[in-house]
């Protein structure tokens, strides 16, 4: 069983207001598990999308506004985002402050389909 040191996971630099970098990987030798950590900046925005699996964005830091449907919500540190597979979602940061997160999910491929 391998221990993952996450000083051993630089950041990547900031792009496009966002950046990352996987904690738990098929890198790692994971083979049906993913865990990334993500730094949203103030005026990322994503775009609407679904995924073939379940998704569970943790918010670890800061906030962030969750489009969810038609529905927006504010989603600060201490509470978790569930998005079952096929649900409609995307992410913004329209605060002053980066956003800390943690995005789980039960496969080392995760399938994307944009919606806008």
């Amino acid at each position: 069983m391998p221990i993952i040191e996450h000083s051993e996971a630089p950041m990547a630099d900031v792009t496009e207001y966002r950046r990352e970098r996987a904690l738990v990987s098929k890198e790692q030798g994971a083979t049906s598990l993913t865990v990334k950590e993500l730094e949203l900046q103030p005026g990322w925005e994503g775009r609407l999308h679904t995924h073939s699996t379940d998704i569970a964005i943790m918010v670890m830091a800061g906030a962030v506004q969750i489009v969810v449907d038609d529905e927006i919500r504010t989603v600060r540190a201490g509470s978790t985002l569930l998005a079952p597979p096929g649900t409609p979602h995307k992410l913004i940061n329209e605060l002053w402050i980066p956003a800390q997160l943690l995005a789980i999910y039960p496969t080392t491929e995760l399938e994307t389909a944009y919606l806008e």
